[in-house]
């Protein structure tokens, strides 16, 4: 369990364009921090405030450091994710498509299709209602198929 707790972690503070060495002590210090107050944690919920610990801690680390923040692009799209995509070979028009995205929306991508975490989870991790993240999702689908039809297009 704290294996997949350390990688999930580790592996959104990547995406979040955090330098390998630092990933690595974010997520021990979330990982320390999270076993110190699992006391306080709701069941069910350990995944979701595992990342968002992550975030505040790599937030955390920006203060001190004053580093310029660059955020990642999201390289990876699990085939599985979508079986309409499935037909789709070319990473690079997946990626175009995602790029296109907001910020938010990739971070919705990336917890829903990447990390592979239920509504609720998310909708613990955001802070927001169940019911809406099935829209904001229902709502990404859609938009990414448009943008990768226009990228088949063109």
């Amino acid at each position: 369990m704290w294996q997949d707790l350390y990688k999930a972690a580790f592996y959104y503070l990547l995406k979040l364009g955090v330098p390998q060495a630092d990933a690595e002590d974010i997520a021990q210090e979330v990982l320390l921090s999270t076993y110190l107050n699992l006391d306080g944690i709701q069941e069910g919920k350990l995944k979701a405030y595992v990342l968002t610990a992550a975030r505040n801690k790599y937030t955390d680390y920006l203060r001190k450091t004053k580093k310029d923040v660059t955020v990642s692009i999201i390289n990876v799209f699990p085939q599985s994710t979508f079986s309409e995509f499935q037909q789709i070979e070319n990473k690079e028009v997946i990626k175009k498509a995602v790029n296109r995205l907001t910020l938010n929306e990739q971070k919705l991508f990336y917890l829903k299709f990447i990390l592979e975490m239920s509504n609720e989870e998310i909708s613990s991790y955001l802070k927001t209602n169940s019911n809406t993240v099935k829209t904001m999702v229902w709502r990404l689908r859609k938009k990414l198929k448009e943008y990768l039809r226009e990228e088949e297009k063109s």
